[in-house]
């Protein structure tokens, strides 16, 4: 299920000039306290293994609290983003015992309001988009997700996020980072696509059971194809590769 839904994005206190911009609002506020300690904002957490629930008192995430919990992280640079809009996936709701209220969510998009200095990729004002429901581990070898995409603020390593494609929206760009990625690891990573080797067509290329000729190609099933990786899966393989047919238990369509 992936059903996008904007995020309340209830700025923090501040005074700046009321003709500023709500942006611009915001980095005040952050500036003039020196982070986001402090301040709370709307979000829907996880108060324990089996209870779930909104608050509207949940603490807005400080810069450099990620390497605080975690250990081996893929980045050192972290991002605060003022979110948008989120999706909902099976893993959205990963609780675990050290970290109670756990503010959960993976998908994420978004403005970015501040970043540490040792980023170099994004800048206050980017719109980004991205998954924080990465694996990660704490101090002590537990191994839990990140989460944090449901808040009105999250906090992300630069590295799991990206700028958002000029031509799509926030509610869009909500849905489509973890069914994107999961469908892209699912044909890069472990099946190896794209297939489209000449030993690999000569493999393939045959007559079928009626007798039709095949001209090669490699035969994909999807399961769940109606889904958003399922669906994802289909259009990145008729996007990258022109040698292989997708099938779905779903729906079928053919890459010629």
């Amino acid at each position: 299920v992936n059903a996008s839904f904007p995020m309340a994005s209830r700025p923090p206190p501040q005074s700046p000039s009321p003709s500023a911009s709500p942006l611009l609002r915001v980095l005040a506020a952050l500036s003039a306290i020196g982070g986001a300690h402090g301040l709370t904002m709307p979000a829907y957490v996880a108060h324990s293994q089996a209870s779930f629930g909104y608050v509207q008192d949940a603490p807005i995430p400080e810069l450099g609290s990620l390497r605080d919990v975690f250990t081996n992280l893929s980045s050192t640079c972290e991002v605060l983003v003022n979110v948008k809009a989120s999706s909902v996936n099976p893993t959205d709701r990963h609780v675990d015992a050290y970290r109670l209220p756990k503010v959960m969510g993976a998908d994420v998009a978004g403005v970015v309001v501040k970043v540490e200095d040792s980023c170099s990729l994004l800048k206050p004002g980017d719109k980004v988009w991205g998954d924080i429901g990465a694996n990660a581990f704490f101090a002590n070898g537990t191994k839990t997700k990140e989460l944090g995409a449901y808040g009105a603020f999250a906090v992300a390593l630069e590295s799991q996020l990206g700028k958002m494609p000029e031509n799509i929206g926030y509610l869009e760009a909500g849905v489509l980072p973890k069914v994107a990625l999961t469908s892209y690891k699912a044909l890069v990573w472990y099946a190896a696509a794209p297939w489209s080797s000449p030993q690999r067509q000569e493999i393939y290329d045959h007559d079928d059971d009626d007798g039709n000729h095949d001209d090669g190609g490699k035969d994909v099933l999807i399961l769940g194809g109606s889904g958003g990786t399922g669906r994802q899966g289909g259009g990145r393989g008729g996007g990258r590769e022109k040698n292989y047919k997708m099938h779905s238990v779903n729906y079928f369509f053919k890459c010629p």
